[in-house]
């Protein structure tokens, strides 16, 4: 932005000095119509610079905008989730993994965070790095270490944890048994 100003400003400066430069008739009525002459040309290069300038930065700004854009994109996400964050008491440590399959359908292929609070191992959509349809909020589901059990189980695709409790079952990534383990059953 500062490049742009800048051109500007240089531009108009040029623009101004050789306006200034241009030979004004001793006529008065002559002199009248140069200088009505020159102030529509001094707006017209005015308009001129303001153009220039931006033609000459856009693939500064361009470049510096895609750079950004996933860190923007980022941004966005997380605030878009912040009080789901909250509401649901997410904190370290936390993990986030995919839920191949589960007896709820709804989370079945969605990546999952799983995280420890108030004693309790909860499981809720990937919060960290957001979503912003509020459709994409699949709930939380709460646990008690006494409720869940945890088995290993292999499919095509290599090993998976198996994490169940009463009805529920959630199909998960095999490196959430280790972080459940360390953080919820140990910890």
């Amino acid at each position: 932005m500062a490049a742009l100003y800048l051109i500007f400003v240089c531009l108009w400066i040029a623009t101004i000095y050789l306006l200034k430069m241009m030979p004004k008739p001793e006529e008065s009525a002559l002199r009248v119509l140069v200088s009505v002459g020159l102030i529509l040309l001094g707006f017209f290069m005015l308009i001129l610079s303001a153009i220039i300038a931006c033609r000459l930065t856009i693939p500064i700004l361009k470049k510096t905008t895609k750079c950004r854009l996933p860190e923007i994109k980022k941004e966005i996400l997380s605030r878009a989730t912040a009080h789901l964050r909250d509401y649901y008491d997410l904190n370290e440590p936390y993990i986030i993994t995919k839920c191949f399959d589960a007896s709820d359908k709804k989370w079945i292929n969605h990546d999952v965070c799983i995280f420890v609070a108030c004693n309790e191992l909860r499981i809720t959509a990937d919060l960290i790095h957001g979503f912003l349809h509020g459709e994409r909020d699949l709930g939380c589901y709460a646990f008690r270490r006494s409720e869940i059990t945890l088995s290993k189980c292999r499919d095509d695709n290599g090993l998976k944890l198996e994490l169940r409790a009463e009805d529920v079952s959630f199909i998960l990534g095999y490196r959430a048994k280790r972080f459940i383990e360390t953080n919820f059953i140990n910890g």
